[in-house]
């Protein structure tokens, strides 16, 4: 077990670990900082093992089987959407979005709140945002809690919605807005960011109609971003 911020040193405490106890495999932990790993491949250099798995947090759902193309993508700040993608597959039933109508122009707030507990399923935020191809920009750690603590509390405003109004969100007027806002226990402009990221989403679905049919289509998305499977 190394840690990814060592840097140089890991070569060095990789060298000693092998010849007191000998090393066949390195797992590389605190991959969500933002120290990128490189130290880790000095020790594995050095000990002429492999990288097992990689740890993003400090939970077992944090830890992820090591990827080479993922791992170096992800070290020179071009994401890894082949993982993103199969994350998501994975966090995603079939049965419970229906990606090909959400493309079609048929999205609800019912929709959106199955995304958002999706996204919680696929772990935790900035494990995600990883995986995406952002040339090494880095994002501040509170940016990170800010956007959790907002998915929440979307989630929460909606369980205060009644069915018609996810599944027809413009029935929801001012003084819907107001019945929300007291059964959610948040401020009417709390709804209100709500209804207008929902309106984000619903053009952003609905600029996507070109990508294709099926839950997702990988090949499309991979060139799009200058990758092939």
């Amino acid at each position: 077990m190394i840690d990814a911020a060592l840097g140089q040193q890991a070569s060095e405490q990789a060298r000693g670990f092998h010849a007191a106890i000998g090393i066949d495999g390195v797992l590389v932990t605190k991959m969500d900082g933002t120290a990128k790993g490189g130290g880790a491949l000095s020790a594995v250099a050095e000990t002429q093992s492999g990288i097992v798995f990689i740890g993003s947090g400090e939970t077992i759902e944090d830890l992820e089987r090591f990827d080479p193309d993922g791992f170096i993508s992800r070290l020179l700040g071009m994401g890894d959407l082949r993982a993103l993608v199969e994350r998501a597959e994975e966090a995603v039933s079939a049965e419970d979005i229906d990606v090909n109508a959400m493309l079609k122009g048929r999205f609800t707030l019912r929709d959106m709140y199955k995304q958002l507990e999706a996204l919680n399923k696929m772990g935790p935020l900035k494990q995600i945002m990883s995986m995406l191809p952002l040339g090494g920009m880095q994002i501040p750690d509170d940016a990170y809690d800010i956007t959790s603590t907002k998915m929440q509390r979307y989630k929460v405003i909606m369980d205060s919605m009644t069915p018609p109004e996810l599944d027809d969100p413009s029935v929801i007027g001012r003084s819907r807005i107001q019945r929300i806002a007291r059964g959610a226990g948040v401020a009417p402009d709390d709804v209100r960011d709500l209804i207008k990221y929902y309106k984000i989403m619903q053009r952003a679905l609905k600029g996507m109609r070109g990508m294709g049919s099926g839950k997702f289509n990988m090949q499309r998305m991979m060139k799009k971003f200058g990758r092939t499977q």
